[in-house]
């Protein structure tokens, strides 16, 4: 499936973005024709899937818009979408030599020298200097004091059962009796008197 084509191509300053469209101020045309989607120099994209967070606000793009299918605006986007099967996995490829050509998407949007942006995993990191503490150490740190709650939640019920199986001291009633109460035996004296 060949990819559509595009309305227009500019060198556009964005000016600012949200999650779902970037408004770019227009500084040159490069193809096609904006017609009635420039207002005041200024025009609106919309990109799918949150990639307005790989732009940064005052820095030129050159940005290939389509028409949308769904609204009224045009449409780019900052990845391009890999193939999953054409070229040598297509079947039957082998019994042709023909190469299968190559159709770059010009709805894209790049830097001014015609190369991608960077929309890895870790570019997020670098367009704020707090990226980096906020991905590394802030994880760490919520683990940290997790496992300190857990020690104190362990020390506090060890701490309970323990006090709850001591046992309690009652004090002690002395069973020794008075010699003076106790009756001398008469068993010995009758025995020795018989004698």
């Amino acid at each position: 499936m060949a990819p559509r084509a595009a309305i227009a191509t500019f060198l556009g300053e964005l000016v600012s973005a949200d999650d779902a469209a970037a408004i770019f101020s227009v500084v040159q045309v490069r193809g096609g024709s904006l017609g009635a989607y420039v207002n005041a120099g200024a025009i609106s994209i919309r990109y799918a899937e949150r990639e307005t967070r790989f732009l940064q606000v005052g820095t030129t793009y050159l940005v290939g818009a389509g028409g949308s299918e769904l609204f009224s605006t045009l449409e780019s986007k900052v990845r391009a979408k890999k193939q999953l099967f054409a070229g040598d996995a297509v079947v039957g490829v082998d019994e042709s030599d023909k190469p299968c050509p190559k159709i770059e998407d010009p709805v894209l949007t790049l830097l001014p020298n015609g190369q991608p942006i960077n929309a890895g995993v870790f570019s997020l990191l670098r367009n704020g200097r707090s990226g980096l503490v906020q991905a590394a150490v802030l994880p760490l740190l919520f683990a940290l004091v997790f496992l300190v709650g857990l020690v104190i939640t362990k020390r506090l019920f060890v701490g309970a059962v323990t006090i709850s199986k001591k046992p309690v001291s009652r004090p002690r009633v002395s069973s020794v009796k008075s010699v003076s109460s106790r009756k001398p035996s008469t068993r010995n004296t009758r025995s020795t008197r018989g004698k």
